[in-house]
């Protein structure tokens, strides 16, 4: 089923979730792509701004799980609304805050809000979807997200670049975008709270931790891989705004122009997964995808040529992030109600663990290496690999069990059955 034909047939319980989620979208790429280096302007050291982005993680690790349990009991439409209010008012006050530990808080909490909303996501979708859009319509989500991307990213380089002059300079200027971020998720929360969601993944009276129990094996086999990638993501990506700001001295405007076409090409990846998975399937999709970007993860490493370093950045992005539609399918077709959003909140927690520990280690060895960012990227490539073995290895035999019909390391578990 082609992209456009899959939007007209959404259920418009989805469709409300994407318009919110381009809002929130926007909102997200500002605060990434723009945080680090406002910190780095502000003359805070690597250690400190991996502290601080270690925070946001800190709050997933915080409330993944328990967000699991009870979002496999309720409808999604509060829990969405919710997360959207509270990211909302800590980007508003987020540049206001008087200190670097209020912004730790703020983070922190900005962290608890987000990791709840992602959680709700992919059970949420599976419910709104049937067999035959579902794959479009996972990467369709994924797409509306990084197209309100764009947007956000290359006006907010915009606005700082414009407004630097007349405010004093790229901190106040920065500061009003944050803020700006704080709307969007609030506007966001205004799409979610259309969304008509009564139906829980489980019935009251049946118990979750038994469904888990049954569905251990099938947990670990999904998050062990998503804990590597989460650990060399959490270890480079964090500190790539202050990689072209250092070693190519790109501006405001030029590195969100450049965060934004990089959304521009993972949105093409996005849409392209439903034609690769059904040409390879979704574990040689994933691995294949997951190789192919590590030359350009290479290439940033060593070069001192800045067309090179955007070629590479924009193509590693894009191939990475394409991965994210194809897991998440296969993760809500291989595991049973009940379950499923506690595999997204294993995955979330562990994907939490992975930029806690990144972001603080990368932060100390870039300020022990005065700055060698290829120390970081080099890492990255060497946990890649091993993730993609992985998969490789440990999703092989689920996907056999989702084509055969159901999954094969799990015992599916009637729903209300469980005591």
């Amino acid at each position: 089923m082609s992209i456009p034909e899959t939007f007209r047939k959404l259920q418009p319980a989805a469709r409300a979730y994407l318009y919110g989620s381009a809002f929130m979208g926007a909102a997200q790429a500002v605060t990434w792509s723009f945080l680090t280096r406002w910190l780095n302007v502000q003359g805070y050291s690597k250690t400190e701004i991996g502290t601080f982005q270690s925070l946001d993680s800190w709050g997933k690790v915080a409330v993944a799980l328990p967000a699991a349990f009870i979002l496999a009991r309720r409808p999604a439409r509060g829990v969405f609304v919710l997360s959207a209010l509270i990211a909302g008012v800590v980007y508003l006050a987020l540049p206001h805050l008087p200190s670097l530990r209020w912004m730790y808080a703020a983070n922190f909490i900005a962290g608890l809000a987000m990791t709840v909303h992602y959680v709700a996501i992919a059970p949420f979708l599976f419910r709104h979807t049937g067999p035959a859009e579902r794959a479009g319509v996972f990467s369709l989500a994924e797409a509306a997200r990084t197209l309100a991307a764009v947007v956000g990213a290359g006006l907010a380089g915009f606005v700082v670049a414009r407004l630097a002059g007349p405010m004093g300079g790229e901190i106040p200027a920065t500061n009003a975008v944050i803020s700006g971020a704080g709307a969007c998720s609030l506007i966001a929360a205004l799409f979610y709270a259309r969304i008509d969601d009564p139906e829980p993944s489980m019935p009251v009276g049946s118990r979750v931790l038994p469904v888990v129990r049954e569905n251990a094996a099938l947990l670990a086999r999904f998050a062990a891989p998503q804990f590597v990638i989460a650990c060399g993501a959490g270890f480079c990506i964090p500190f790539l705004p202050t990689y072209f700001q250092e070693r190519f001295g790109v501006g405001p405007d030029g590195w969100g122009y450049l965060f934004a076409s990089g959304q521009v090409l993972m949105t093409g990846g996005f849409l392209m997964t439903p034609f690769i998975l059904a040409r390879l399937g979704f574990v040689k999709s994933m691995v294949a995808i997951e190789l192919s970007s590590l030359p350009f993860f290479l290439a940033l490493a060593f070069t001192t040529s800045l067309p090179v370093a955007m070629f590479a950045f924009l193509m590693r992005g894009a191939l990475m992030n394409a991965t994210h539609p194809i897991i998440k399918n296969l993760m809500m077709q291989a595991t049973p109600a009940g379950a499923r959003e506690v595999q997204t909140g294993v995955n979330a927690t562990l994907w939490g663990v992975g930029w806690v520990v990144g972001p603080l280690v990368a932060g100390r060895v870039l300020d022990a290496t005065s700055d060698d960012y290829a120390v970081l990227m080099c890492t990255t490539v060497g946990l890649y690999l091993f993730a993609a073995l992985l998969t490789w290895t440990l999703l092989r035999g689920v996907e056999r069990g989702v084509v055969e019909g159901g999954p094969s390391f799990s015992r599916r578990t009637e729903a209300g059955s469980a005591v």
